[in-house]
């Protein structure tokens, strides 16, 4: 026997890394709750009004307020962690570079929480 790897030992190998190396493993895609594929060209960031962060989708960074200045993290901080990302109110914005928050000032006005309208109670003498 030849101790040089052959052509079919090399795909017998090749078959062996794709089907059984988990795919995910090297994806390099956004989070789950991030915008899809589409949207990556023009995205930069992700705003999330209601707890007043971003998210770098280039850099894949959390950008949160701590103690009056901003701070980087690659995981979501503990202050923030109880937040169901994906199901929490966020704006895809198209700023370049790696600050938005310098124009944090003009996003909490923007995209501040919309207000809840308030229901007319019902009058003794309304018929309806």
């Amino acid at each position: 026997m030849s101790p040089f790897i052959t052509k079919k030992h090399l795909l017998v190998i090749a078959l062996f890394l794709l089907f059984f190396i988990p795919q995910d493993l090297y994806s390099q895609g956004p989070p789950p709750w991030a915008p899809a594929h589409g949207y990556r060209a023009k995205t930069k960031h992700i705003y999330f009004p209601d707890q007043n962060f971003y998210y770098d989708i280039e850099k894949k960074v959390y950008l949160y307020l701590s103690n009056g200045s901003w701070s980087v993290s690659v995981s979501i901080p503990s202050s923030l962690g109880n937040i169901n990302l994906t199901n929490a109110r966020k704006v895809e914005l198209e700023i370049g570079g790696h600050t938005p928050y310098q124009y944090n000032d003009k996003h909490i006005i923007a995209y501040k929480k919309p207000k809840k309208e308030k229901k007319e109670k019902k009058g003794k003498g309304d018929k309806h």
